[in-house]
């Protein structure tokens, strides 16, 4: 014959399954509440987790709890079931979870009664009089406040848990590896101070993670609220890098690398448009609406560029830049997608943005004022002779070297350095004209091997 505590179990789970549809619409109208609730911890909270207790786990508590002794049906048993429904607000550190628990008394009424009706729904108790945080059996605290949900004039209990990312994840620890471990482990001294020093362990994680995050957070604050150039180059970049790969895959299929082109986009527009300028907020206003409404519009990456004339320079480095690229626009693939998106978040045509493009290439690997201050000591056509043949054979250099690399933002540093280095070398070295023009080719050949090596 059955023990009579089974068939008492039987009965008490058979009437909760009945009960279940009423526990269903108290977990949805719970979760809307404590939704409203935590609204303005939006940046500490992570989620807000429901759950209604399985039939298997009210199985084992009624046993466990001795249920079977106390309750005298199975609507008492309900009654004293604390947690029918157990609700999570999970934040990310337990700093956090003392100011979420404060914030409860704001949507509370504190009546005088054990339990406080919400302000925002008069169905919802919570009894804010408990002392907390609790402490658990096992020694530590938690932040586990009991309540309830009136429905059809009867009471749904729930349990609301605020926890952190550190102690959600020692929950787990617990539960799955101490607990529910099917092995006969003598839980000694031993054991608990291996525990209580993982706990420790969590707790110093926890503050790692919120040091790490509030310097992420204040980077990130100034990259999109200031308008220094670090700041701006990284928002900028990291914008047209999302809407590149996006747009490369609606066109041809496929994405490509596109984070350091991204970057010399970025210095680009902050060298043309931001540096020394004016209304720069403004401005800056102009380029989020162009980024935002180019989400929306189709960039077709498999159609041929066409410049509205042929460029031509006066000055030797852009020029030779400047025909290097209008031969590889249709011809080279990542030259091809690098102009698209140029021309693509530039507004003037694209004659126009492709030489103010070579303007600030050699602005960026050649200082203007910086190189027209050279070889003082020549005479002053000598002078303007030798800075355009050697401006000119480093750009012959870069075109030497066929790759996109030459524009990217690290190398595009390298190459401004090396040629001034090597600039200051030949002064030096070189202090009559004579003696220049008598060791030319040399020069040349050095400049030209310095610039290659920067791109092995």
């Amino acid at each position: 014959m059955e023990l009579q505590l089974f068939s008492f179990i039987d009965e008490a789970i058979q009437y909760y399954e009945l009960k279940r549809p009423s526990f269903e619409y108290a977990e949805g109208q719970l979760k809307t509440v404590f939704k409203e609730i935590a609204a303005d911890h939006d940046n500490a909270l992570l989620s807000i987790k429901t759950r209604i207790k399985s039939s298997d786990s009210l199985r084992e508590k009624l046993i466990r709890n001795r249920f079977y002794l106390n309750c005298t049906g199975p609507e008492d048993v309900l009654k004293n079931l604390t947690d029918v429904i157990g609700i999570t607000l999970e934040c990310r550190f337990i700093r956090n979870e003392a100011e979420m628990y404060h914030s409860l008394f704001q949507f509370f009424i504190d009546d005088g009664k054990i339990f406080s009706p919400c302000r925002t729904n008069p169905n919802v108790y919570l009894n804010l009089h408990m002392a907390q945080p609790q402490t658990q059996r096992n020694g530590f605290t938690i932040y586990r406040i009991d309540g309830f949900y009136t429905f059809n004039e009867e009471r749904i209990n729930f349990e609301l848990q605020i926890k952190s990312l550190v102690h959600t994840f020692w929950s787990e620890i617990e539960h799955e590896v101490v607990y529910k471990n099917p092995d006969f482990i003598m839980y000694d001294t031993f054991n608990r101070n291996m525990l209580g020093a993982i706990r420790d362990n969590l707790d110093v994680v926890d503050r790692q993670l919120e040091i790490m995050y509030n310097e992420i957070s204040y980077q990130s604050q100034q990259a999109q609220i200031g308008m220094d150039e670090k700041g701006f180059k990284t928002f900028v970049a990291r914008s047209i890098n999302e809407l590149m790969n996006r747009k490369m895959v609606e066109s041809v299929g496929f994405a490509t690398d596109f984070k350091q082109c991204s970057a010399i986009l970025a210095q680009y527009i902050y060298v043309k448009d931001f540096l020394n300028g004016t209304h720069n907020p403004e401005r800056m206003i102009d380029y989020l609406q162009l980024l935002n409404l180019l989400t929306d519009t189709r960039i077709e990456f498999k159609e041929e560029i066409y410049l509205e004339h042929t460029y031509i320079s006066k000055d030797p480095f852009c020029n030779i830049l400047g025909g290097y690229w209008q031969q590889q626009l249709n011809k080279n693939f990542q030259w091809h997608i690098f102009f698209c998106m140029l021309f693509t978040i530039q507004p003037g045509n694209n004659i126009e943005d492709f030489s103010d493009f070579i303007h600030v290439i050699h602005l960026l690997m050649i200082q203007p004022t910086w190189y027209a201050s050279t070889f003082q000591k020549y005479e002053q056509k000598d002078a303007d002779t030798v800075r355009d043949e050697l401006a000119g054979a480093l750009a012959q250099s870069l075109v030497s070297i066929d790759k996109i690399d030459i524009i990217h933002e690290e190398k595009v540093h390298e190459v401004m350095e090396m040629f001034r280095t090597f600039i200051e070398m030949i002064e030096q070295d070189y202090p009559d004209i004579d003696v220049y023009h008598k060791y030319q080719k040399e020069i040349l050949a050095e400049l030209t091997h310095r610039t290659i090596v920067i791109f092995q």
